[in-house]
């Protein structure tokens, strides 16, 4: 993906000191001929079981899920690895839900003279709940290493371990587990597709954008971005358009994270400034937060690769966003 990150400061409202390129996507992509389909669980298979059971969330688990995505190859959107990884999604989180929802679009890059055939993958529990909380993130990866220093590579796609398959793992595993122990609210799990296809910011976050604008009866009171959230050594600092937009959801995910024991990998200060999926359920009026740990060496790059990534950090997003889930009302 792309991002307008401005570097770490001391203080929230400190002036930028260093500018990457970046992605706030203003705009609704163009896009022709949407579709909506609702699929109930029982008519999906159930896939085979990776990693241990039991009714809480498993990182080793999850990293099954990592790895899985990445054995695709880089999932850009209109190749088969990203039509493979789309059906492996729907097929590992299906039987865990209440309902599925899909959401098709096309969107036209002129530019590139492509036509991408883009899908949103919802996972419903608790559909009849008057409360909802959607969970979301990136499935898609990015068809350039642009942060590459040499040329050739700059073109070339990028795995996506940390950046994109990550936050998809822990979802597909927080539904194995939500699903064994239902919560009190309704969750709306979200994999939007598109978010990476860049190069430049108005064509970036095409399903998020899709999705706040075309919500349906699935509108959230408010929505948590998980994103590249699976790197080993995980810091994960308060975002701070999200502290900005949304303080208080910021407090209960950081005070449950200190709850649990882990104010190391949630320490409790500003430090980026990112332009993300987030941004476009906030100017929607859906109020969200970004977790995310840009301190990634590998971002954009050829590197971003499995190795890079622990399962221990996916089991501590994962027992975060349980909290966090489970003590909603």
């Amino acid at each position: 993906m792309t991002r307008k990150a401005i570097a770490p400061l001391s203080a929230l409202f400190a002036a930028a000191t260093l500018v990457l390129s970046g992605c706030r996507a203003q705009t609704a992509p163009t896009a022709q001929a949407s579709q909506i389909t609702a699929t109930p669980a029982a008519q999906l298979s159930t896939p085979a079981p990776v990693g241990t059971g039991g009714p809480a969330f498993d990182g080793a688990r999850a990293f099954g899920f990592l790895k899985a995505q990445c054995a695709f190859g880089p999932r850009k959107p209109g190749t088969p690895p990203h039509e493979q990884c789309k059906s492996y999604i729907l097929t590992n989180i299906s039987p865990y839900v209440d309902k599925t929802v899909t959401q098709t679009w096309s969107y036209h890059d002129d530019a590139r003279h492509v036509t991408l055939p883009l899908t949103n993958i919802l996972g419903i529990i608790n559909p009849q709940a008057k409360k909802k909380i959607l969970l979301l993130t990136h499935w898609d990866t990015r068809p350039t290493a642009d942060q590459e220093l040499d040329a050739a590579n700059k073109k070339k796609p990028i795995m996506g371990a940390d950046d994109g398959a990550s936050g998809t793992a822990v979802l597909l595993e927080l539904a194995r587990a939500l699903h064994k122990q239902k919560p009190a609210v309704g969750i709306e799990l979200l994999f939007v597709d598109g978010e990476d296809w860049g190069p430049g910011e108005d064509k970036m976050y095409l399903g998020a954008i899709h999705f706040a604008s075309n919500p349906g009866e699935w509108r959230p009171d408010y929505a948590i971005l998980l994103d590249m959230i699976g790197d080993k050594g995980l810091t994960v600092y308060r975002e701070k358009s999200s502290q900005l937009m949304d303080p208080s959801l910021n407090d209960t995910v950081w005070a449950d994270a200190g709850l649990l024991g882990y104010r190391a990998q949630f320490p409790d200060a500003p430090k980026w400034q990112i332009s993300d999926d987030h941004d476009t359920f906030n100017a929607h009026g859906i109020p969200a937060i970004d977790l995310i740990d840009f301190d990634y060496a590998y971002w954009h790059t050829l590197g971003d690769t499995p190795d890079k990534c622990d399962p221990k950090s996916l089991q501590v997003i994962g027992e975060v966003m349980e909290k966090v889930i489970y003590d909603a009302r």
